[in-house]
């Protein structure tokens, strides 16, 4: 009995290993190159504490299940009956990268200090909402599921484990960015964003526009 429970050769059991680190490899990579993701949390953990960057991280984490949604659906199901889909997720999500980079850019520089204990919860929802928003449109995310499930975990792969595997790349999502909003909001850190907090909300603000630019005028996914 090997990775997915059936019972296997010992050979057919080592591919199965052997895949399983290709999957678990593919996924770490993707997940800690920068991107829009990282930029968010960055800020959110820098500006607004701990809370906030966590709460963004599982929003993220949140999003990866609407792409490993359609990824297990099939994607000639929905080009079938939805065939625009993919670049109706360009538009909006490059909308609204967009949108967020101009509202960093125009955030004011004392932003950081009207959080208030008492809305703590509210705060915390409106940065899991920006967290799962940014994700779950996130182009470069739905690339990377879509390719993951076609090409390395495979059509004929049992669902529970395509489910598992969607289950890893979420954990995997979190954990790397509860990191970076643990490290992003040490005092030490904060404290010199904080000083600098005009300059920074611009840079995060000017990457995030860059980016939802490159993707409002790309032609399409690439899918």
């Amino acid at each position: 009995m090997c990775i997915d429970g059936r019972h296997q050769t010992r050979k057919e059991c080592a591919l199965d290993i052997a895949q399983a680190w290709i999957i678990a490899t593919i996924t770490w990579l993707a997940v800690v190159s920068p991107g829009a993701d990282f930029a968010v949390v960055s800020r959110n953990s820098s500006l607004f504490g701990q809370s906030a960057g966590l709460a963004s991280s599982v929003g993220i984490a949140s999003g990866c299940f609407v792409h490993v949604a359609y990824a297990i659906l099939g994607l000639a199901l929905i080009s079938q009956y939805f065939p625009d889909f993919f670049e109706y997720v360009r538009i909006i999500g490059a909308g609204y990268l967009i949108y967020l980079g101009v509202t960093m850019v125009r955030a004011k520089a004392d932003g950081a200090h009207s959080v208030h204990v008492s809305g703590q919860q509210l705060s915390n929802w409106r940065y899991f909402r920006m967290g799962l928003l940014t994700n779950s449109l996130n182009p470069k995310t739905s690339l990377f599921v879509i390719s993951l499930y076609s090409q390395v975990i495979g059509p004929e792969t049992a669902m529970d484990s395509k489910i598992l595997w969607g289950v890893f790349i979420a954990v995997s999502h979190f954990i790397w960015f509860g990191a970076v909003s643990l490290f992003m909001s040490t005092p030490v850190i904060r404290t010199q964003i904080l000083q600098n907090q005009r300059v920074f909300n611009i840079m995060i603000g000017l990457v995030l526009l860059a980016l939802g630019s490159i993707l409002l005028f790309k032609n399409d996914l690439g899918v």
